[in-house]
This record gives structure tokens, sequence and C-alpha cells, in this order.
């Protein structure tokens, strides 16, 4: 009986190393393929963020350009105004000089008038 409890306590053992061995070799293999299958997704996740960075980045440089465009056409527009009422401003003075210059020569006319009507009335 003893030996009956011995082999069986010596194949329980056996048993039990095998299993926990065969156990082993396949959590092994199938934490690697785990770690491989997380590692696959992490890569694609990587892509994704970079590639949706990317996009975004790509859009937002393009807001900045549309947007530097309509800052340059304003800043054309705004130069174009200022020229335009230069030009007015200017074409203004020269009326005023002109119509400044007619109102002399009237006051010279006139006083020259002055004294010939005085004799006149003399």
């Amino acid at each position: 009986m003893t030996k009956v409890r011995v082999l069986v306590g010596v194949l329980a053992v056996l048993l039990v190393v095998g299993f926990a061995g065969g156990c082993g070799l396949v959590s092994d293999q199938t934490k690697q393929q785990a770690k491989e299958k997380l590692e696959d997704k992490r890569q694609q996740a990587r892509q994704e963020v970079k590639q949706k960075v990317k996009s975004r980045q790509e859009d937002l440089q393009k807001k900045v350009d549309d947007l530097q465009k309509k800052v340059d056409d304003l800043k054309q527009e705004v130069q174009s105004g200022r020229e335009d009422l230069k030009k007015e401003l200017d074409d203004f003075h020269n009326d005023v000089n002109d119509l400044q210059k007619k109102v002399d020569k009237l006051l010279k006319k006139v006083e020259a008038q002055e004294p010939q009507d005085h004799k006149a009335q003399k």
C-alpha cells in the first residue's frame, strides 16, 4: 500500500510539474502574441494620431494662409484708399488755392474801381 501511495504521489507530482510546465509554455506564447498584438495596435494608433495631427496642421496652415491673404488684401485696400484720399485732398487744396487767387484778383479790381468811383462822385 505504501508503494501505491508513493507511486500515486510521484504520479501526482509529475502530473503537476508537467501541467505547470505545459501551461507555462502556452502562457509564454500567449503573452508574446498578446504583446505583438498590443504593439501592432499601438503602432497603428500612433500612425492614426500622426495622420490626424498632420491633417489638422495642414487645415490650420490653410486657414492661416487664407487669413494672411485677407489681411494683405485689406492692407492693399487701405493703402489704395489713402492714396485716393490724398489725391482728393490735393485736388481740394488746388481748388481752394485757385479760388483764393480769383478772390484776390477780384479784390484788386474792386480796389482799383474805388478811386475811379470816388472821382466820378466828386
